[in-house]
């Protein structure tokens, strides 16, 4: 068995979010304003810009199999340049396979390609075999994230 992972063009928008589908399998679940026309819209924006890059993962018999994306976003003055990797979700029958292994392998060179000094994703904290893997690719911890939605609370 081969993993084929090529990176996504335009008119492969649906493709790749029926790929982030995958993340809502459990421990995940699905975003209560979740909107999958919206989603194939903002991929759409995605594939058009320079700084980011959308790989797809598939089989020999040429299934998607799994999906990453990957942005260099911003520089750090502690740091350097940054390149984050968004989602990086695997068919729950394909994980285990080398499938993620091979996405983060095709992420972390484009990352680096473009230029970047690190590579940062964030998980969620139920996601503790995702960090396992992680930490087997050689992730180190590097922080814990916060989140605000909406505007200003004050």
């Amino acid at each position: 068995m081969t993993i084929h992972v090529r990176r996504f063009e335009r008119g492969a928008e649906a493709q790749f979010v029926t790929g982030l589908e995958w993340l809502f399998a459990p421990p995940g679940s699905r975003p209560v304003d979740w909107d999958n026309d919206r989603a194939v819209e903002r991929t759409a924006q995605l594939l058009d810009h320079e700084g980011v890059a959308l790989f797809g993962a598939r089989s020999d018999e040429d299934q998607l199999v799994g999906v990453v994306s990957v942005y260099v976003d911003i520089l750090s003055v502690r740091f350097g340049r940054r390149a984050s990797i968004e989602d990086l979700a695997v068919h729950p029958d394909w994980r285990s396979r080398g499938v993620g292994s091979n996405l983060l392998a095709a992420a972390r060179t484009w990352a680096h390609e473009q230029g970047a000094d690190y590579v940062f994703l964030e998980s969620g904290l139920a996601r503790t075999e995702a960090h396992r893997f992680y930490l087997r690719e050689g992730a180190t911890h590097a922080a814990a994230a916060f989140r605000w939605t909406g505007g200003p609370t004050r």
